[in-house]
């Protein structure tokens, strides 16, 4: 790991952690998830490095690099949206989020992971094809509004209602880093056949 894929990593986090705050704090929630794609285009536009926006291009020379970058964003999204929560905005609506998904069971978990994996996988590939916002913007409403799991966002919203760090929450947060990479390399399989 050198010091550009670290800055590039935890600048991804921020950015999706920006994302999180903005879809949180909108009482519109139409708007909340429009405005979250706000994130995952300046992700692709700055060319960071997003776990769940490279796993559907894993190689055997980027697969070791997976992991770190995760890691990276969630210090980066954690960090943004914790700090976030001291402010005066009202972050209050992130505990009703937080609350849904530490209810919810491991495998509806795993199944919403491989939905918003896909969805990422294709508002990043659609992106790199067309160059249009437009099909960024479109499959990150969608998982946004349909509840799906994003790895990297749950960190956010789990950091902003200061989610004590339990193994049942490090179990949950396993299964969808691993969901939304399956989701991901299935529709990049699907996509390229």
């Amino acid at each position: 790991m050198n010091k550009e894929f670290i800055i590039k990593s935890l600048l991804a986090g921020f950015m999706i952690g920006l994302g999180c705050l903005v879809n949180v704090v909108c009482a519109n929630k139409i708007i909340g998830a429009f405005l979250f794609s706000l994130g995952l285009l300046s992700v692709i536009l700055q060319q960071y490095n997003l776990y769940t926006g490279k796993v559907g291009y894993i190689s055997r020379d980027t697969a070791g690099r997976l992991l770190p970058m995760f890691l990276l964003n969630a210090i980066g999204i954690g960090i943004t949206d914790f700090l976030a929560s001291f402010t005066r905005l009202d972050v209050s609506a992130v505990n009703a989020i937080v609350a849904t998904k530490l209810a919810d069971n491991f495998f509806s978990i795993f199944l919403l992971s491989i939905g918003c994996g896909a969805m990422m996988f294709l508002a990043v590939d659609n992106y790199r094809k067309n160059n249009h916002p437009l099909i960024v913007i479109m499959p990150i409403m969608f998982f946004i509004l349909c509840g799906f799991e994003h790895c990297v966002a749950n960190v956010g919203y789990f950091a902003m209602a200061h989610t004590p760090l339990t193994l049942d929450l490090c179990a949950r947060v396993a299964i969808m880093v691993v969901g939304n990479g399956i989701g991901s390399c299935i529709l990049s399989k699907l996509m390229t056949t």
